[in-house]
């Protein structure tokens, strides 16, 4: 997805006042930035109740955590090529976590302890292989790997997308009264 019908979907989204937000991954080029940085560290993570887009809001502030942790509360519309700034960060690619394959699979999903500790959770073609931890009563998933099925085979996911996956299995391990099957 570009950054322009994702902003788009946003704002959309925006002027019917949801009672829920959607999540967004944007990666940044590798040549945004004057020193090589990881995948996770060029990944920001976003949600549709940022300023930027409701209709009605005049600051058009958009926050943002990069996934590997180091740079959090980053105001991206001060940095991005797509939002005016001249020799900005030059977006590579986004997408919307909750419009992922088998995002909407999540809520019937299976887990399997591994000999590890670790478990995967399998819903759809996905499998998500993740360390459980609790934080403040909630559930915490640290990503390790994962797979998916496409036309009868498997592939590796990108570090960015497991993430976005163990986000979206954190809401849904966390919702009250949720128990695997």
């Amino acid at each position: 997805m570009n950054y322009a019908d994702l902003k788009q979907t946003f704002q959309e989204l925006k002027k019917t006042f949801p009672k829920e937000d959607l999540t967004a991954h944007i990666i940044f080029t590798a040549d945004s930035f004057a020193e090589p940085y990881s995948l996770l560290s060029r990944t920001y993570s976003f949600n549709s109740n940022n300023n930027g887009f409701w209709p009605d809001k005049f600051s058009r502030s958009i926050f943002a955590y990069c996934l590997d942790g180091t740079d959090q509360g980053v105001r991206l519309d001060w940095y991005m090529l797509e939002e005016g700034n001249k020799d900005g960060w030059n977006v590579q690619d986004c997408y919307i976590l909750e419009q992922m394959q088998d995002a909407d699979a999540i809520s019937g999903l299976t887990q399997m302890e591994q000999d590890d500790g670790s478990i995967c959770y399998f819903f759809g073609n996905t499998c998500i292989q993740a360390r459980e931890s609790r934080e403040n009563g909630k559930i915490r998933l640290e990503p390790l790997t994962g797979k998916q099925a496409s036309d009868s085979k498997w592939a590796e996911l990108a570090i960015d997308r497991i993430y976005g996956y163990c986000s979206l299995l954190e809401r849904q391990l966390n919702k009250e009264g949720y128990h695997a099957g």
